[in-house]
């Protein structure tokens, strides 16, 4: 079958059909090299079990076993994100980059679409390389000098706690490794980072996780940081993707950041989903 790649926006995204990635024997070379341009791909009517799910993530890089979210049976690797029609609240409703509280921290997301509002529920993704380049020379010279805290903001302890008091999506286990669940564990990563396959330099700071610059208080922080976020927010730097079932979704967070829209209310949202480690920390952009 043909593989046809079309572009979704200008900055960001692509959606790829012909790929057939039950099948063992796919390239994989070429979705990686498409994952290095496009930063985030789309692959519908892809009939996956986790099994597939699995194998398929595991070519970027050692899955993470996520420490308080439902696995799937058997598939300790692969959870659940399920909001029902009676929930106010959904999972990863802020612009975000996943762990980035950990010395390893994300390199990628994946989603599998089980179920899907018949309007709603749209993942929004931002390009942070493009982000970056169009920031003027004086603060790109600034940024590249600056590290950052990364920890669990307060928005994130407080979506945390409403997770977790809700059985729909959280199973609790006490074997899960506390490094994911040390609310005062703090990492240090450049502000300005390098995107491995690219080469590109990405801003590496999102509001889910960074705190503050290093030996600074988060009040000195904050205005700069508010800034960067609004700037990553931009609409040239990003797209907006509508789900349909049976859709796989990844995206690359060492140059992106993701926001779920919460607006469905009254219908039923359920994905697969799996997140992929980091080989090493972040590197420091090098001009």
């Amino acid at each position: 079958m043909t593989i046809r790649v079309r572009e979704l926006a200008g900055a960001i995204g692509a959606e790829v059909h012909g790929l057939d990635l039950s099948d063992p024997t796919f390239d994989v070379a070429l979705l990686h090299d498409l994952f290095a341009q496009h930063h985030a791909l789309f692959f519908p009517d892809q009939d996956l079990e986790a099994a597939d799910f699995l194998r398929i993530m595991q070519t970027f890089g050692e899955p993470l076993v996520h420490p308080y979210l439902k696995p799937l049976p058997g598939y300790p690797q692969v959870h659940e994100l399920r909001k029902t029609p009676t929930d106010d609240v959904n999972f990863g409703n802020l612009w975000h980059s996943d762990f980035t509280n950990l010395p390893r921290p994300s390199l990628a997301n994946a989603l599998y679409s089980i179920e899907v509002p018949t309007h709603g529920g749209d993942t929004l993704i931002a390009n942070t390389c493009a982000a970056f380049e169009a920031l003027s020379d004086g603060m790109k010279d600034m940024l590249r000098g600056l590290n950052a805290v990364h920890g669990f903001s307060e928005k994130y302890k407080r979506d945390l706690a409403d997770q977790t008091a809700r059985s729909e999506n959280v199973a609790r286990d006490d074997d899960a490794s506390s490094e994911y669940l040390d609310a005062e564990l703090e990492v240090l990563h450049p502000v300005v980072r390098t995107h491995p396959p690219s080469g590109r330099e990405s801003l590496y700071v999102n509001g889910g996780f960074t705190l503050r610059f290093e030996n600074m208080t988060p009040e000195e922080s904050k205005p700069l940081l508010e800034f960067l976020y609004r700037h990553c927010e931009r609409p040239e730097f990003g797209m907006r993707y509508t789900w349909a079932p049976r859709t796989l979704g990844m995206w690359d967070n060492r140059s992106t950041l993701h926001y779920a829209s919460n607006d469905y209310p009254g219908q039923l949202r359920v994905m697969h989903r799996l997140v992929v480690l980091e080989a090493d920390r972040p590197q420091p952009a090098r001009r």
